[in-house]
């Protein structure tokens, strides 16, 4: 395809715009390469030092990744999660987003795909949770990660990519004060286990409406517990410093 000249008064600009939309429009899949910085600055009849900016912001965006070498030159990015995650922790910390906020948006999330996922579970993604809840106890780090592996697990069930990349987000953002939490709460890995054990129940008899009250009694004691922890927290901290 070919890319129309542009105005130099706002060439690098409409240069983003154009490929942007041939992205977007899947004139360029993920993985295929662009013209060269040669072949572009042609089409859009501007300078190669232009068509260069252009890309680093576009590459700064995660649409593109600049290879060298060979083969190198720009090519459309592939899906990554990674970029997503990064985004959405610069713009958390930026705006001071609380771990409870996190954890009320986490809700929202997981109400949804327990409800898909009691709809659309295959037998291995069942046989899998099955094996998280019925394994052997663990220690209290690796509970931790293992009970968010199993939210993973269910929302990757519910077969929505959009709901999988912000779940995985997410996790990524809370995983820190979750393990902090199950430091403070340690009796909490074995409460949350048999209510994952109640849940799988659910989604074995493809019982949407008990999988989403199982999940929201679940994410709605957690909420409590994690407030109450990190208070207690807050306050040994100010009796400490006295």
């Amino acid at each position: 395809m070919e890319f129309t000249p542009v105005r130099p008064t706002r060439a690098s600009s409409e240069v983003i715009s154009q490929i942007r939309e041939a992205i977007f429009d899947g004139r360029y899949q993920p993985g295929d390469r662009l013209p060269t910085e040669r072949e572009m600055a042609r089409q859009f009849g501007i300078s190669r030092v232009t068509v260069r900016d252009a890309l680093r912001a576009l590459e700064a965006a995660g649409l593109i990744e600049v290879r060298v070498g060979g083969q190198g030159g720009p090519y459309v990015s592939k899906p990554d999660v990674a970029n997503l995650t990064e985004t959405l922790g610069t713009h958390v910390q930026l705006r001071g987003t609380t771990f409870m906020e996190l954890a009320e948006a986490r809700l929202g999330l997981e109400l949804m795909a327990a409800g898909l996922a009691a709809e659309r579970v295959t037998d291995e993604e069942l046989a899998q949770l099955r094996t998280l809840v019925e394994g052997p106890r663990l220690t209290e780090r690796e509970s931790a990660g293992e009970l968010l592996d199993f939210h993973h697990l269910v929302v990757a069930a519910a077969h929505n990519s959009a709901l999988l990349d912000m779940w995985t987000a997410c996790r990524t953002l809370i995983q820190e004060p979750f393990d902090v939490l199950h430091a403070l709460q340690p009796a909490m890995a074995e409460a949350s286990n048999e209510v994952h054990r109640r849940f799988v129940r659910a989604l074995e008899q493809r019982d949407a409406e008990l999988a989403v009250r199982v999940m929201r009694e679940h994410l709605s004691d957690f909420a409590d517990r994690a407030e109450q922890a990190f208070e207690e927290s807050r306050r040994r901290k100010w009796h400490a410093g006295r």
